[in-house]
């Protein structure tokens, strides 16, 4: 399986959100890879400072282009039941080229206004590319009116969203360069979620 995590907003977690899934999957069983598509090679510098740190993370980071994501498409790398998560930069060919290969897309997103906008674009891209996808929202403040609002807006526009929801911790930040903890405070349920949807 081949998992896109994008959203054309930036400052959403998308690095993180990457990062956790496959750890949940890895957890899981499953043989995976994160494909760092972003040229800020946010993902990369993670796995090297925990090699540096002697915490090696349970999966393989590796460096990934608009090409190689193209070819994946005709020659499907994720056989034996393999999944590779491919954590995009907000725009440009290689978010186009992930949201036609990935067998879903998860859009991490928080809940204010302007996430709403771009979010609901990203949503668009998927549909327009007959792509499934889902909204997972991020650093949920739990019991507000931005998140409650949120939350209706998208049910509204009929957008596929996550019933999980992972919440606002600072633990989150601590954990680059490092595994993460055995909670991952609901990348867990975001991971079953995917399992279910691509069951069906």
């Amino acid at each position: 399986m081949i998992i896109g995590v994008l959203n054309i907003k930036g400052g959403v977690a998308k690095t993180t959100t990457a990062m956790a899934l496959a750890t949940a999957a890895t957890r899981d069983g499953l043989d995976v890879t994160v494909l760092d598509a972003d040229p800020q090679g946010t993902a990369t510098m993670w796995a090297d400072a925990a090699a540096d740190a002697g915490e090696q993370l349970p999966f393989a980071v590796d460096s990934a282009n608009r090409a190689q994501i193209e070819r994946m498409r005709a020659r499907r790398p994720d056989g034996d039941g393999d999944l590779l998560v491919i954590d995009c930069p907000p725009n440009g060919d290689v978010l186009s080229e992930t949201i036609r290969t990935a067998d879903f897309v998860v859009v991490p997103s928080t809940a204010s206004p302007i996430d709403l906008q771009q979010t609901t674009r990203t949503c668009l891209a998927c549909e327009d590319a007959g792509r499934d996808y889902g909204v997972l929202i991020v650093m949920a403040r739990r019991a507000t009116n931005s998140l409650k609002e949120f939350r209706e807006a998208l049910e509204e526009a009929g957008v596929g969203l996550f019933n999980t929801e992972i919440p606002l911790r600072e633990g989150f930040k601590a954990d680059f360069g490092h595994r993460f903890r055995s909670n991952l405070h609901g990348y867990e349920d975001a991971w079953n979620e995917i399992k279910e949807e691509m069951a069906s």
